[in-house]
């Protein structure tokens, strides 16, 4: 007798496993195919007529007595398994003798209850499901009539209804195996993890600086359609910030106890527990990672549709360019703030609003009210502006700079006459919006601006010609508290 190289014959898939010096090379010599535990204790299946019996009845006999000198002797235990896979729908006939049924009462059945209940069960490599409620673990399965086909293993898993546990009369057969990479795939889980907090940390901070820009906008604005249009675009967008950072919250609620099951487990010395402690909380984080995913998703599609930068890139406009420091020398296009003669007069502005009104520098605000084109929305972070944004020198140039995009936008947006530039400038981040319009009914101004709130406005020249006769502009009702 002598070791050999055996190939398992499993519904017609061979896989090479080692077999000790107990299993004689003359029997697959003679056309057998053994199912065997690893030290060599084994099945036979005469390939010429479908038949399973095992070698000899002392073998049942060996493998009990076998299982009962690893329990009493620890030093005899392996590593328990850490992954399992499908082989089929089988009948296993093996004696019932060798099986290790889990306690009724206990967790429903599933492949993965199975699979934590066997993993470290002594001498166990394969387990089986059957009836939908039953789990076993054997050293080896005793396979008779080939693949039985998934429509004879249709029996519902108790504790997984998207999983079939076996049937009436055949077992849904399973493989453990040992790959040692337990912990590596956790913390490959955990560090992708922290980089996606880490990403949505970050986007979700720049945006709420254009909710709260909107925001503080409005609550400066006593009239009451214009603060509820700022209301109302702030709203749309802080009701999806709200659910991804709650996503974010639940997520690092979800990192402490993998961290925790990482540190307790000893590769040398594993335990059946310790693997599934780090298996359990790396599949819960895996449906939180999940769970923030399809938020941060829906905020970034929102996002997408009224990204500023982004619409500017689709049209070829050049951001840096508009923020070069010989675009700002040159004045805004006569559209800002536009106004006609006896307006101006009304308001005390002399003949170049488009930089605001000389006798009240940094006041006067402009609000184009009309039908709505699209939002679209903008963070400039002073101290560290991404790539293909101008270096900007403080407020004054961020607001001549946002204007001028938000104009050049109109120009090269179809059925675009109009526009309204609204922001804030917090600290070194200044955040605005900028409000495309089809058409104008009325203008709303005042002389309530200050050097950290944006509103400013314009309407093409061209459209006021023609339209001029409808279009009111109201100064009385425009006021900022």
């Amino acid at each position: 007798m002598r070791a050999c190289i055996l190939f398992t014959c499993v519904a017609g898939v061979h896989r090479e496993t080692p077999m000790s010096s107990l299993v004689p090379m003359a029997h697959v010599a003679r056309g057998f195919c053994l199912a065997q535990n690893g030290t060599g204790i084994a099945a036979e299946k005469d390939l010429s007529v479908g038949k399973t019996t095992l070698l000899q009845n002392p073998v049942v006999e060996y493998v009990k007595n076998r299982i009962q000198e690893i329990s009493n002797n620890a030093s005899l235990k392996v590593l328990p398994f850490d992954g399992y896979f499908s082989m089929g729908c089988f009948a296993d006939s093996t004696p019932a003798e060798l099986w290790v049924k889990a306690p009724k009462g206990g967790e429903k059945a599933s492949p993965r209850m199975c699979f934590n209940f066997c993993r470290d069960k002594p001498e166990a490599r394969f387990f089986g499901l059957v009836e939908g409620r039953v789990c076993y673990c054997v050293p080896y399965p005793t396979l008779s009539g080939g693949n039985g086909g998934s429509e004879q293993c249709t029996a519902v898993c108790e504790g997984d209804s998207g999983s079939m546990c076996g049937g009436m009369t055949k077992s849904s057969i399973y493989e453990m195996h040992r790959c040692g990479d337990v912990t590596e795939a956790a913390t490959k889980d955990k560090e992708a993890a922290e980089e996606l907090l880490e990403e949505w940390e970050f986007k979700a901070g720049r945006w709420q600086y254009v909710v709260s820009a909107l925001t503080d906008a409005g609550k400066l604005i006593n009239v009451s359609d214009v603060r509820q249009r700022l209301f109302d675009l702030a709203s749309s967008m802080e009701a999806l910030l709200k659910d991804t950072n709650a996503k974010i919250s639940d997520l690092h609620e979800k990192l402490a106890p993998l961290q925790t099951a990482l540190d307790n487990f000893d590769a040398t010395a594993a335990t059946a527990a310790m693997m599934q402690a780090v298996e359990d909380a790396q599949s819960e984080l895996g449906a939180f990672v999940a769970a923030l995913e399809e938020s941060a998703e829906q905020l970034k599609a929102y996002w997408d549709k009224h990204n500023l930068d982004g619409s500017m890139a689709f049209r070829s406009i050049d951001s840096k360019a508009l923020g070069a420091a010989e675009e700002l020398a040159k004045p805004l296009s006569t559209d800002v703030n536009f106004m006609p003669k006896k307006v101006r007069q009304e308001v005390d502005c002399d003949e170049t609003p488009s930089d605001g009104c000389s006798a009240f520098p940094d006041k006067l605000t402009y609000f184009a009210v009309g039908e709505h084109l699209a939002a679209l929305f903008q963070v400039y972070n002073q101290s560290n502006p991404i790539e293909g944004r101008p270096t900007l020198a403080g407020p004054a140039e961020w607001k001549k700079w946002s204007v001028k995009e938000c104009h050049q936008m109109c120009l090269m947006t179809p059925s675009c006459v109009a526009g309204n530039v609204i922001g804030m400038v917090n600290s070194s981040v200044y955040a605005s919006t900028c409000n495309l319009k089809s058409s104008v009914a009325k203008v709303e101004l005042s002389k309530g601006g200050d050097a950290a709130f944006l509103m400013s406005g314009f309407v093409f020249s061209s459209y006021f010609k023609t339209h001029q006769e409808k279009i009111k502009f109201n100064v009385a009702n425009m006021k900022i508290a």
